[in-house]
């Protein structure tokens, strides 16, 4: 609220900021007291920030019918989702705007094909006469599956009406009284922007994600990609390039562990000498050797993790080692004593 009205503030012409100088700061004090008070009173506990999707739960909503090509609510749906992810955009004010001539489908070198995104105006990037465009532009490739971004872009124009598959409103609203052989799925009026605002809702309404104690809303669609791009150990600089982010250090509100992550943090702070069997049918990790504290350097570079399975190392020759299956056990040999 203060941010809301130093804003206000500053658009009317107003000198001081309410949130930064110092004639203000008896208000920020009082701000921050209550803060703390209701902070003791046990208020704020809840995690009420968006979370982001994880690959068991996206193939969930890829399953059950709600991200796809087989209808037009779904079709339009992954048109949201894969350009919330690929180009890294905001689920909501930068959908608004987005018209179809902001996209061009062409070839690469090597003949693969990849849609093109021309980003327009954006809240970190307003324009004017001195606006930063991106110096990097994202690019959606084709991947020849059944999920094929490309091919799922080309889809949803070809079902649009004929006058608007080259120019006009990306997003368009839903034919929901059209024939079953209607080729055409959408209307010539474009989506309203409390649709748009709402698209997460709908792609997991009805799905189990939607009783979930997790908190979905538009944000967790940018939140996965950088999950995903975090899991495929990709540098934060390239990272900041499909996002769009201008300071690497924003990315720090990203940095939330998902529930796999979580998981093998706890178990490596439990475990000692073995890993806890999983309750149920929970997949449990790859058991991990527990390697002895002392030993010589030539054994401190046998590293490895295995699973149920007893591995032997003579380290005084340089015969195989001798794997059979059994319990999960790892012994040394080095010298005359056997260390487990």
């Amino acid at each position: 609220m203060m941010a809301s009205l130093d804003r206000h503030l500053k658009n009317k012409g107003y000198t001081l900021s309410i949130v930064r100088d110092r004639e203000f700061s008896s208000s920020k004090q009082v701000l921050e007291g209550k803060a703390k008070q209701l902070r003791l009173a046990g208020r704020g506990k809840r995690p009420n920030k968006a979370r982001q999707v994880s690959e068991e739960e996206e193939e969930i909503l890829w399953k059950s019918g709600k991200l796809g090509g087989n209808n037009p609510e779904s079709l339009i749906q992954t048109m949201w989702w894969l350009l919330t992810q690929h180009f890294g955009l905001r689920g909501r004010q930068e959908h608004h705007g987005m018209r179809l001539e902001d996209f061009r489908i062409m070839n690469g070198d090597d003949g693969i094909e990849f849609v093109e995104f021309a980003e327009g105006p954006t809240e970190t990037r307003p324009g004017g006469l001195s606006a930063k465009p991106r110096q990097f532009q994202p690019k959606m490739f084709q991947t020849g599956e059944g999920k094929c971004p490309v091919a799922l872009f080309r889809q949803y124009i070809s079902r649009k009406p004929p006058n608007l598959r080259t120019s006009g409103p990306f997003y368009l609203s839903i034919k929901y009284n059209r024939r079953a052989d209607d080729k055409i799925w959408y209307k010539v009026q474009p989506m309203g922007e409390n649709k748009i605002n709402s698209m997460m809702k709908s792609i997991i309404s009805g799905t189990s994600l939607e009783t979930s104690e997790k908190r979905f809303s538009n944000h967790s669609a940018r939140k996965t990609v950088v999950s995903k791009m975090k899991k495929a150990n990709l540098e934060r600089s390239a990272i900041a390039k499909v996002t769009g982010h201008r300071n690497i250090q924003s990315l720090d509100d990203y940095d939330e562990a998902d529930e796999d992550e979580q998981r093998q943090l706890s178990w490596a702070i439990s475990r000692k000498n073995s890993t806890p069997k999983p309750a149920g049918n929970t997949p449990g990790p790859t058991s991990s050797a527990v390697i002895p504290h002392k030993m010589s350097s030539q054994a401190q570079n046998v590293m490895n993790s295995f699973t149920n399975c007893n591995v032997t190392f003579n380290l005084n020759n340089k015969t195989s080692p001798t794997i059979r299956p059994c319990k999960r056990r790892l012994r040394f040999i080095e010298s005359d004593s056997d260390t487990d």
